[in-house]
């Protein structure tokens, strides 16, 4: 059997894998649990949070700002704004919450150096709808940028690709 060819990312050490995957389930645990709050803290306060919609068959948004995604926010005051009606219960989308559960496998990392690292991973969230009783799922890859601090890493950006955009019901940054 021939060789598989080489994968055109940079290694990085096992530690460094583990500690990424280690951030990404714990983001995943506090959405699934609702604790948003401690979920926006994982955020630098600059950190971009981006769901990009399709173009066509092939091919994504490529400018969030002259074209149009499902979700695009420049900083974690903006998620935390959203957290904020959502908590407030002026958001009545999102009335009664959905129950979520996020899985997220095959991490890879890339362009590693001192300060940050870039993760790439495929995700599914499995939704259930209260006020329905249906239930959904939603598939794509993360593209997690994540800048090393005194804490840890810390989430700089999130671009959320959507594999299957039709879209049976909301969709928010807790159901992705």
């Amino acid at each position: 059997m021939p060789d598989a060819a080489p994968l055109n990312h940079r290694s990085a050490s096992l530690h460094d894998h583990a500690e990424v995957e280690r951030l990404l389930f714990v983001e995943a645990h506090l959405l699934d649990d609702k604790a948003w709050d401690a979920w926006a803290e994982l955020y630098r306060a600059d950190a971009v949070f981006w769901v990009p919609s399709w173009l066509n068959e092939y091919d994504l948004v490529t400018d969030p700002d002259t074209q149009i995604s499902f979700i695009y926010h420049t900083s974690r005051a903006q998620l935390q704004e959203r957290i904020g009606r959502i908590q407030s219960r002026k958001s009545i989308t999102a009335l009664p919450l959905p129950r979520t559960l996020h899985v997220i496998t095959n991490t890879v990392l890339s362009e590693r150096d001192e300060a940050f690292v870039e993760a790439r991973s495929s995700w599914t969230t499995h939704v259930f709808d209260p006020r329905t009783r249906r239930q959904h799922l939603h598939f794509g890859v993360y593209e997690h940028t994540l800048v090393r601090s005194r804490e840890g890493y810390r989430i700089a950006r999130k671009k959320i690709v959507i594999m299957n955009d039709c879209i049976p019901t909301v969709v928010d940054f807790y159901s992705i």
